[in-house]
């Protein structure tokens, strides 16, 4: 909406500045050229660009009336502008406003959604992951040109700051399945990690971070994970000069759709027929076509190729590689 108030206001005042323009052409003109005091000049003035005609002050002179030509066409051509720039500045304003509206309502009807704060690269390729995956999401930015270019993709977004309790609920956090925080400074993301945690204690949280310092205070603001891009690009890098066959089949995992088969995630929930059995016994009638990698217990850590006999529980999570057209 400011974008819009910025427009009209821009347009009322070039409109306003050749009105004012014309208005101190004539009146200093008839003031010379007539030898008329200078109310009486803009007096006249006035009248010859609202097109109503004269007083009993007429132009009696060629250069009078010559002047009097350019002001009927440049006070018309102006008014015109004003008018035209009005009117278009209202229906723009009704236009943005239908399309807020329908994109808040769009917002409210969502569920279990990702929050992604802030439009940098990191936020960029968060929100391009998300989308290929084929979840819902809304970002929260402060920039209005950040917002509009968010808009032009298609993506739902509320302008403001993420660190404001009322643009976190707009942006439906009491809903939300996880929020993603990366805007710039890590002061921000400690802001907006205690902010949406206040608001909802069960959220996801996944924070950025630019230095250690900063991870270990967003861990204390109640994010749930903490990744810092430098150190997850160094470990990339020396990843693949050591292990370079290890990295690209990771990458080829976790980001590629070249493959039939990837990582994923299965979440023991209550009533699962997963639960109560062993992992053998899940791998043997529940489990065809997975390999299980890893199991996180409930609350607790990860285990790599965790034992056959360890029982299922509700909350478990397991970690398999899986077919792409197998069902979940």
């Amino acid at each position: 909406m400011r974008d819009i108030f910025y427009k009209i206001n821009a347009r009322l005042r070039l409109g306003c500045g050749l009105l004012s323009l014309v208005l101190v052409v004539g009146t200093v003109g008839f003031a010379l050229l007539e030898r008329w005091g200078v109310f009486q000049a803009f007096y006249t003035t006035v009248l010859v660009v609202s097109t109503l005609g004269f007083s009993e002050f007429r132009p009696t002179s060629i250069a009078s009336q010559l002047l009097t030509i350019g002001l009927i066409a440049g006070g018309v051509g102006t008014l015109y502008y004003l008018v035209v720039a009005l009117a278009q500045s209202v229906i723009e304003g009704q236009l943005s406003w239908g399309k807020r509206r329908s994109m808040d309502q769009r917002i409210r009807d969502l569920n279990d959604h990702f929050i992604v704060c802030g439009w940098g690269r990191v936020g960029q390729e968060t929100c391009k992951q998300i989308r290929q995956q084929g979840r819902r999401f809304v970002v929260i930015d402060i920039s209005p040109e950040r917002v509009a270019r968010i808009q032009a993709l298609g993506y739902l977004v509320v302008e403001g700051d993420a660190s404001d309790d009322a643009i976190l609920n707009q942006a439906g956090v009491m809903r939300a399945q996880a929020l993603l925080t990366a805007v710039q400074s890590d002061a921000g993301n400690v802001y907006i990690t205690l902010s949406a945690r206040a608001l909802n204690p069960r959220l996801l949280i996944v924070a950025r971070a630019a230095t250690v310092e900063a991870e270990h205070k967003l861990t204390i603001a109640g994010a749930n994970r903490v990744i810092s891009p430098y150190i997850l690009g160094g470990r990339g890098m020396a990843g693949h000069a050591l292990r370079p066959s290890v990295m690209e089949l990771i990458e080829l995992l976790t980001h590629s759709d070249e493959l039939g088969i990837w990582l994923d995630e299965l979440v023991i929930e209550p009533g699962s027929q997963l639960e109560g059995r062993t992992i053998e016994q899940a791998r043997t009638h529940m489990l065809a076509g997975r390999v299980v990698l890893a199991l996180r217990r409930s609350g607790g850590g990860l285990l790599p190729n965790p034992d056959g006999n360890l029982l299922l529980c509700h909350g478990d999570t397991l970690v398999v590689l899986s077919s792409r057209t197998t069902p979940s």
